[in-house]
């Protein structure tokens, strides 16, 4: 627990992500092909099998620490990850090495790819895999033999996402142009599911796999033990119905490691039942005031008083990633109970109503944001509700203030 005078605080429970991956893991090993081998990677003197998952480390792993949550999940036999841009792969394989320096690290996958020359020869020198999703990028691979180097890389198929991605009828030309470039060597492909988790989901997602069946077919008509990969975290939860329709692959879930269910107020929900968040975020209130009825607090007096009102004042605001979308909207939890936010989230400060705290309620007292020790604890899509946004954005921006990683 922390100390109630402590800064504005994001707790990462590394146990409860550990949790996450072993459902998941089950979850998704019906879509294992036992005993395939992958290729060996061109960077290293190294081949692997095809893991259970790759687990989505992208962002910070989504503000809960890349490093450290990979690390964990290593010692709970995670083999491969997917991070954001090359550099952050870089950071994340820097952050791993061990004794024996990068080559005691498990591939990491690039899902931005190469966005620039430069990340060509940042992949070959450290060994990170990186995404190739257009025709731009081809032209880039073109210069790998002028840096004396082998590349592994993973192919993005467009199935109706339509971001990233070569779309089907593009793909023969992608496969006879990887084909001409020495040293490039396509080691999976992926597409991305784009309402999984949607009321609509499993027909989506049927719609989806069959047009990345389509694209594999002719991917591997070359490279014919080519890895796949679509199901991100509904769609892991749907492996099995997914398997049937492209046969093995790799689930890699993002949202669902840190303990949100995507099909939550879906029929589906008991599919992501037993996720733990993994994220507690709290605050401390550094002064108390009362307001009578008729008086206004804040910028813009934004909030005026109905009733005698008891104040609690959080030293949390926009500038630690408490949104200002928040004002006057939403609730934390302070001694058990919740505390309306009101009038307008400022830099570093937001008013609580505290009325219903009792009068002897001892200080200093903390409030809890999202999670934390009651029964009546904020959730992160109730926060994300309140500020007309997702749990997504409400992990990445309060998980800066990350300081402590528990065991």
């Amino acid at each position: 627990m922390p100390d109630p005078q402590d800064p504005i605080l994001a707790e990462v429970f590394l146990s409860n992500i550990r949790a996450n991956y072993a459902l998941l893991r089950d979850k998704a090993r019906g879509s294992r092909p036992e005993g395939r081998a992958f290729m060996p990677l061109p960077q290293r003197d190294l081949a692997f099998y095809w893991p259970d998952l790759v687990p989505v480390v992208k962002a910070d792993a989504y503000g809960h620490g890349h490093i450290e949550v990979s690390r964990d999940l290593m010692r709970a036999g995670a083999d491969f990850f997917a991070s954001g841009n090359v550099r952050e792969a870089v950071e994340l394989r820097l952050g791993l090495a061990g004794a024996d320096g990068e080559k005691s690290c498990p591939p990491i996958l690039s899902l931005l790819g190469l966005t620039g020359p430069d990340d060509l020869g940042l992949c070959v020198r450290h060994g990170i895999i990186p995404l190739i999703y257009d025709a731009r990028q081809l032209e880039i691979l073109k210069t790998l033999p002028s840096i004396s180097g082998e590349l592994a890389i993973g192919v993005k198929c467009n199935t109706g996402m339509s971001r990233l991605g070569f779309d089907a009828e593009d793909v023969p030309h992608l496969r006879e142009a990887l084909r001409g470039i020495p040293g490039v060597r396509p080691l999976l492909a992926l597409s991305h599911l784009h309402s999984a988790d949607s009321a609509a989901g499993p027909q989506n997602t049927r719609i989806q796999a069959k047009k990345f069946a389509a694209t594999l077919s002719v991917l591997r008509t070359e490279w014919p033990h080519l890895a796949a990969s679509l199901a991100n975290s509904a769609g892991t939860l749907l492996a099995p119905e997914i398997g049937e329709l492209i046969g093995p692959h790799i689930c890699r879930p993002g949202i669902a490691l840190y303990g949100y269910n995507p099909f939550a107020g879906t029929a589906l929900e008991n599919e992501g039942s037993g996720l733990r968040p993994a994220m507690a975020v709290s605050a401390p209130l550094i002064s108390e005031r009362r307001i009578r009825a008729g008086e206004s607090l804040g910028y813009g007096l934004a909030f005026t008083a109905v009733q005698d009102t008891r104040v609690g004042i959080m030293a949390a605001g926009y500038a630690d990633g408490f949104s200002r979308g928040l004002s006057n909207k939403g609730e934390v939890c302070v001694c058990g109970k919740r505390a309306p936010i009101i009038g307008r989230v400022s830099m570093q400060m937001s008013a609580v109503d505290i009325s219903a705290l009792p009068d002897d309620a001892g200080w200093p007292l903390r409030a809890w944001l999202i999670g934390g020790p009651h029964a009546e604890a904020v959730s992160g899509e109730e926060t994300a509700k309140a500020w007309g946004s997702i749990v997504y954005e409400v992990l990445c921006l309060l998980g800066r203030n990350r300081r402590v990683h528990h065991p």
